[in-house]
C-alpha cells in the first residue's frame, strides 16, 4: 500500500458517517411517527367501538371518550392528566343512521427531530350506533 493511501478508508468513513446517521435518524423518526399515528387511530377505533354499544341516554359519548383515553394510555400516549391531548365525541347521522364520531388530537414528539415531522397526531372514526331506537339528543 502506498503511503498516501493509508488513511483513505478512514477519511471516506468520516465523510460518509454524518450522511448515514442523518438517513438512520430520518428512518427512525418516520417509523416512530407511523407507530404513534397508528396507535392514535387504533385507540380512536377502540373508543368508538365501545361507545356505539352503549345506549345514548346512558352516555355513549362519555363512554367512548373514556375508553379512548384509556386506550391511548395503554399505547403510551398519556391523555388523562396531561391536558395536551384532545378527545371529543359527537353524535351525527350517516346514511340515515345514527352515528357516533370520536376525534383525537395528540402532540407528537420525534425521537431525534433532525427531519421534519408533523407536530400533531390526529384520528377520527365514525361508526353507526347499534341501538337505533333512541333519537340523538339535541
Amino acid at each position: 500500500m502506498r503511503r498516501f493511501q493509508r488513511g483513505a478508508a478512514a477519511l471516506e468513513f468520516a465523510m460518509m458517517l454524518p450522511v448515514v446517521l442523518l438517513i438512520l435518524s430520518a428512518v427512525l423518526d418516520y417509523s416512530w411517527y407511523l407507530n404513534q399515528a397508528t396507535a392514535v387511530v387504533n385507540a380512536t377505533r377502540e373508543g368508538v367501538r365501545m361507545g356505539v354499544t352503549v345506549d345514548i341516554p346512558l352516555g355513549a359519548d362519555a363512554e367512548a371518550i373514556s375508553h379512548t383515553t384509556r386506550a391511548l394510555a395503554s399505547y403510551g400516549i398519556p391523555c388523562e392528566s396531561s391536558g395536551v391531548c384532545s378527545v371529543r365525541a359527537a353524535y351525527g347521522t350517516v346514511a340515515s343512521m345514527n352515528s357516533l364520531t370520536v376525534f383525537v388530537e395528540a402532540p407528537f414528539q420525534p425521537l431525534f427531530g433532525l427531519v421534519p415531522t408533523p407536530e400533531v397526531l390526529r384520528g377520527e372514526v365514525t361508526m353507526a350506533l347499534e341501538d337505533q331506537v333512541n333519537p340523538i339528543p339535541t
